[in-house]
This record gives C-alpha cells, structure tokens and sequence, in this order.
C-alpha cells in the first residue's frame, strides 16, 4: 500500500469522526446546561450534580466504554450492543460533565444582576435563566466549548476498543497490520486530528469574540 493509499484511507475514517464527536457534543450541551444551571440555583440537589461530575470526569472513557459495550452490551444489547451508541453515550457524558463546569463559570460572569432583572419583571426562575443567561452564557462559554469540541475529536479515537467502527485511529491501526509500517499511518493519523480540531477551535472562539462585542460584554 502506498502512502497516498494509506492517506485516502484514512481520510475515509473523517465522517465517522466528525459523526461522534458531533453527537456527543450535543449530548453534552443536553447535560451539561441544566446540570450546571442546577449545581447554582438549586442548592439542595447540587451534591448529585457534583457526584455526576466526579464520576464521569474520574473514570475514563476508554473504561467506560468497555464497561458499557462488553458488559452492559451482553444483557442489553439494544441499545448498548451498538457500538456508535456506545461512543456517543460515553462521550457525550462525559462531555456533560466537563461542559457544566464550563457553564458554571460563565453564569458566574454573567452575573446574578441579570436572573434579579429577568424576576423583576415578572419572569419566573427558570424562563429567566433560559430567555436571559443561557444566550449570555453560551456566549461566555464559547472558548471553553470550542476547546471541549476539540478534546472529544481527539477522544473519539478511544472507539478503537469497540467493534466495528473504523474511524481514524482504527483504520491507522490496520494500515500497520497490513503494511508493517509503524509510523506513516499514526503521522499521517495525527495530522488529520489537527486539522479537523483547530479551526472548529479557532472558529468558536473567533465567533464568541465577536458575539461578545455585539452585546456588549
């Protein structure tokens, strides 16, 4: 095999990649928020709040996802039997375990000033939070996500321990079983990851910049 064969092949690893990382992000928004929003205004559940994240951001993924795929996967095989469920599971909570701190340090540059002005008005707690922090707090949060983004692009290639997904680290693996080559793939594996984190990266962070800006902040 040929080196521009081994690039080409990797590269066919790109969507699988991409498609993981996108998910678990979207579930770690799904999480992450609420949790972080609970760990603040509502004292008397925040000690759950801080085990969750104890516990996903202590345990690693690749544990997790044994854990998951060859254990649970054994007596529930719908849902976790599927490998690409079980990656995007993983990731995504531990995506939500790292993005609620990430929000919590934004609500608190927000400020309470806002949630006070959003009540005074005659909005509850909740329609407070949601119609006026949760914008300012994703605009806040921009550099914090677009870092996390790129860490779970990098985190994906952990799914080489499942099954029957060949994503970048998978399909560099099996070009150095088949070739004998230790170090083209992994290189040319690297680069790929690089390129595909840093401008998502740049980008959110450029885009919070700007936002920020906008409104004021």
């Amino acid at each position: 095999m040929d080196v521009w064969q081994q690039l080409f092949n990797l590269l066919e690893g790109v969507p699988l990649t991409l498609s993981i990382s996108i998910i678990s992000f979207l579930v770690g928004i799904a999480l992450g928020l609420p949790l972080a929003f609970t760990r603040i205004y509502e004292k008397e559940i925040s000690f759950a709040v801080d085990l969750y994240e104890k516990i996903f951001r202590g345990i690693p993924e690749i544990v997790l996802m044994l854990l998951f795929f060859f254990g649970l996967g054994t007596f529930f095989p719908l849902p976790f039997g599927s490998a690409f469920f079980v990656a995007c599971f993983v990731l995504g909570l531990r995506s939500g375990a790292n993005q609620s701190q990430i929000y919590r340090g934004a609500i608190r540059g927000v400020g309470d000033e806002q949630m006070i002005a959003g009540q005074s008005i005659g909005l509850s707690k909740w329609r407070s939070i949601w119609h006026i922090m949760v914008p300012q707090v994703f605009t806040f949060s921009t550099p914090g996500l677009g870092s996390e983004y790129a860490l779970l692009i990098k985190d994906s290639a952990y799914v080489y321990v499942l099954s029957g997904l060949l994503e970048i680290t998978t399909r560099a693996n099996q070009i150095r079983q088949s070739t004998g080559d230790f170090i083209t793939p992994y290189i040319f594996g690297a680069l790929i990851y690089i390129a595909i984190t840093f401008p998502i990266a740049y980008s959110l962070d450029r885009w919070g910049n700007r936002r920020k800006k906008k409104i004021g902040l």
